[in-house]
């Protein structure tokens, strides 16, 4: 439902894009401003922000009311002033508000402002680990494969990733270890998670592979409905054995996922321009790091969250057509947005999972069936 003025406050979380420099060139990268991807050009990245240019954005930010920032790349570790800009992050409190008896602010007291870094961990030290301790709320590690590593990386090796989640884990840094799944590395995940866990990470972020950047052109890598399934239930197997917990972080259509986890949290909702946003290298936003369209400056933030393209994500006026008789609908947005975007031209298209060969019969049950996506649930 449209609404008459548009909702611009501002989320609470921002993805900082510090730099397009990266020492990857991974198959599945999404990011849409690099140099391979289709949307190269909409983004200025070889102007990158300089170190106070970020500063300026930061408190800009904190001024709007975020609470949290994610450093990632790029490769942040590629900055020689990172540590400087996480610094000033520390140095920094956000405003929260106090709420009375009868739901209203009745006033705000300050809190330290959160700080995650995303790193592929092969230029982290074990100088720089120590200096990260008591400084970042987690180091997110990516670790997309053991054997399929190189290939899907083009560089490096699964024991460098490994080697950085110890030392962060033995400076007792809260350390994530986080897996894009793919076609390729989907056979050995039991074996990947298992090594991220044994290495020290404490929690683990699970992604499925997604159209968008640079992996525009390697569709291929889309896992199935079959093969969605088969990673929540490996997922969940090993974090059960490991005692730790999981997350999916891009969201999945309720009708892959409707099983009980135990370790595992899954989610069904986009939260793309409603709990977080990305700033790219050039200092441009965007509702969802996954989405490749520039809505200009970060200083014009309320109008880009104004823009009837953000404000779509606001109402969540973007489920597929096949989606809208489903007795899930309020609780699901379809699969990731952005992706269907990517791989179908609009927001509102089908997840890529719902596109792929063996599904393109496949159609959502009236809303007064018993299931409504039986058909699905009990065809795997």
């Amino acid at each position: 439902m449209k609404r008459i003025f548009p909702d611009v406050t501002v989320p609470k979380t921002a993805v900082l894009e510090l730099t397009s420099a990266c020492n990857h060139r991974c198959v599945f990268c999404s990011t849409p401003w690099d140099a391979d991807s289709p949307n190269t050009g909409k983004f200025n990245c070889s102007n990158e922000m300089s170190t106070s240019d970020w500063k300026a954005c930061i408190d800009f930010m904190i001024g709007k009311g975020v609470h949290g920032f994610a450093f990632t790349g790029g490769e942040p570790f590629l900055r020689p002033d990172l540590f400087e800009l996480i610094d000033y992050v520390k140095s920094r409190t956000a405003r929260h508000p106090d709420f009375g008896a009868d739901g209203r602010v009745c006033g705000y007291h300050e809190k330290p402002i959160e700080l995650t870094i995303i790193t592929n961990g092969r230029l982290v030290t074990s100088e720089h680990t120590a200096r990260l301790k008591d400084k970042v709320d987690a180091v997110v590690v990516s670790l997309p494969g053991l054997k399929s590593y190189s290939e899907l990386t083009g560089g490096g090796n699964a024991a460098e990733a490994l080697r950085t989640i110890t030392m962060l884990a033995q400076q007792k840094v809260p350390v994530v270890v986080s897996i894009c799944v793919t076609t390729r590395n989907l056979p050995e995940l039991f074996e990947n998670i298992s090594a991220g866990f044994l290495a020290g990470a404490d929690q683990l972020l699970l992604n499925r592979f997604l159209p968008g950047g640079r992996g525009t052109i390697h569709q291929e890598l889309c896992l199935s409905a079959e093969q969605i399934k088969m990673m929540l239930k490996i997922a969940d197997e090993v974090c059960t054995a490991a005692n730790r917990y999981g997350t999916v972080g891009t969201e999945l259509p309720l009708c892959l996922c409707k099983e009980k986890y135990n370790m595992l949290t899954v989610g069904t909702q986009c939260a793309g321009g409603v709990d977080f946003f990305a700033v790219a290298p050039d200092g441009s936003v965007r509702p969802c790091n996954h989405s490749p369209v520039n809505l200009g400056n970060y200083r014009d933030l309320e109008l880009a969250i104004a823009s009837e393209y953000w404000q779509t994500f606001k109402t969540r006026e973007y489920l597929p057509t096949m989606c809208k008789s489903c007795q899930h609908m309020l609780n699901c947005d379809g699969g990731c947005r952005e992706a269907a975007h990517i791989a179908g031209g609009a927001l509102n298209s089908p997840d890529p999972v719902f596109t792929q060969s063996a599904l393109k019969s496949f159609k959502v049950p009236a809303r007064e069936s018993k299931s409504s996506c039986a058909q699905l649930t009990q065809s795997h």
